[in-house]
């Protein structure tokens, strides 16, 4: 007796249709993550008394930074730079992307937590943490080429 199992599995074409879905919003997730990553870095470069981004100065107190130039470039870097190029790549499907996006997601929840030991609760590290984790498991759930 044979069992269909048609049924039960995906077809190639299911599978294919699923992943390009997962790679458009890991896409999309990046991109949108790297543009305001970088709008806010150059914001706070602009602007280091974190006046344009309603940023307090109060909040780097105790903080290895005396105002928020350094840390606006390292958002305009690391994250929005970062996640550009990781977004770009694997919309390109490019060597190696899975990795590069996986890389990007879990660099942001470390980024969030080094910010949150050094000035303490945001509401923004959270919800970009949060967009970290989801990178890395959108990443993750690609198949590796």
């Amino acid at each position: 007796m044979k069992i269909d199992t048609a049924q039960t599995r995906p077809t190639t074409r299911q599978a294919r249709t699923g992943r390009r879905r997962r790679q458009r919003t890991l896409v999309g997730l990046e991109l949108f993550t790297g543009v305001a990553g970088a709008i806010g870095g150059l914001l706070l470069v602009a602007e280091p008394d974190g006046s344009l981004m309603d940023a307090k100065l109060s909040a780097l107190a105790g903080s290895p930074f005396s105002d928020w130039r350094i840390p606006g470039v390292l958002l305009a870097t690391l994250v929005g730079g970062g996640f550009l190029v990781a977004g770009l790549w694997q919309w390109r499907d490019g060597w190696h992307a899975r990795e590069l996006s996986l890389l990007a997601g879990l660099g942001l929840v470390a980024f969030e937590a080094v910010e949150l030991v050094w000035i303490g609760f945001q509401p923004l590290e959270a919800v970009f943490g949060g967009v970290g984790v989801v990178v890395a498991g959108l990443a993750w759930r690609l198949p590796r080429p």
